[in-house]
């Protein structure tokens, strides 16, 4: 009998294909599932393929006792619950690489489209009232030349460096751990966090969410940002606090905030906000917001298809595959030895 795969979403049909020449798949494409819907189609299944809304939980994994893989279509996996799969002997897999570029555009596509008002500029056009040029019509700030700060130096926050080395812009950087060589190759200067917000003209942030990135830019942070900047958000909701973003807004202290995420978005954050925020919404001359589309293109979507069918069948082969987000703490634990997870 063929293991079994338990799809949850809408999959391309490029990666659904490979998984299906090699496993039994239940394949669910329509609106999301509740939990007790979707533990009913998981509950036999040997590995999940599973999307950005779903939320893996304990209660979930305790009662799907035949998982052995649960693979995440995208990179992040803070909607799985990672601990509660390696106690269960469960491996987890992302995409580490195949929706970095993708992002990187739309952080730059964001950045560009706030600063030069773009959105309000086209809702201006259409409202018939244009006359031709005028020497004060919705003027912005330029990009090149000026001092951008990254939050977040992985795969993603270095392919944005790439791209905004083309604007002539002085870059700096922050994260947990210092990147030498990277900053050789981008020639991108490393400072604290605090130096990085006072010093720069805008900010991107590009990290994980987990428990030390939540609400990384407080109300406090947001206060020490350079005056008049503009702040894009290409990362998770949570690791800004939207009420304080929308408070230096109304103030004038922060220019601009641009935002593929939202809070109301991130599932493992239990007292988590209903929608976006109210006053944030109404901030709209000097904001730019987009539905959660990093990854939105054919391209990328066929790619992160064929990366997920890969990482997921590679892992039911007992291979390490190159997204294992938990793999040596599985190891470390020899009772969790099966066919899958061979003990190396």
């Amino acid at each position: 009998m063929r293991q079994k795969v338990f799809i949850s979403h809408y999959m391309p049909d490029i990666g659904l294909e490979m998984i299906r020449q090699h496993f039994e798949v239940d394949y669910w494409c329509g609106s999301a599932l509740s939990k007790t819907e979707f533990i009913a189609r998981a509950k036999d299944a040997t590995a999940l393929v599973i999307f950005m809304t779903d939320f893996i939980d304990a209660e979930i994994i305790e009662n799907c006792s035949k998982l052995k893989v649960i693979s995440s279509f995208g990179k992040g996996y803070d909607n799985i619950d990672v601990a509660a799969c390696t106690r269960q002997g469960i491996l987890v897999t992302n995409n580490p690489d195949d929706l970095t570029a993708s992002t990187a555009d739309l952080a730059i596509a964001l950045l560009l489209a706030l600063c030069r008002n773009v959105v309000s500029s086209d809702a201006y056009i259409r409202t018939g009232k244009f006359g031709g040029w005028h020497p004060f019509h919705f003027l912005g700030s330029d990009f090149h030349g000026k001092t951008l700060g990254l939050i977040g130096f992985g795969a993603i926050g270095q392919a944005i460096a790439r791209r905004a080395k083309g604007f002539d812009v002085n870059l700096y950087y922050y994260d947990v751990e210092r990147k030498p060589e990277a900053e050789h190759i981008l020639a991108v200067q490393y400072a604290p966090l605090a130096k990085l917000l006072a010093n720069s003209n805008f900010v991107i942030i590009a990290v994980n969410l987990c428990e030390n990135t939540r609400h990384l830019l407080s109300s406090k942070e947001i206060a020490s940002l350079r005056p008049g900047s503009y702040l894009i958000n290409i990362s998770r909701g949570s690791t800004v606090d939207e009420a304080a973003v929308a408070e230096a807004l109304l103030s004038g202290h922060l220019r601009g905030y641009a935002a593929d995420v939202f809070e109301f978005e991130d599932q493992v954050i239990k007292q988590r906000p209903d929608y976006i925020n109210e006053k944030l919404l109404h901030c709209t001359g000097q904001t730019v917001f987009t539905p959660h589309i990093g990854t939105g293109t054919v391209d990328a979507r066929q790619q992160l298809s064929v990366s997920t069918a890969k990482q997921l069948i590679c892992a039911l082969k007992g291979e390490k595959p190159t997204g294992a987000i938990n793999y040596t703490a599985l190891m470390k634990n020899t009772s969790n030895a099966s066919p899958f997870f061979p003990v190396t």
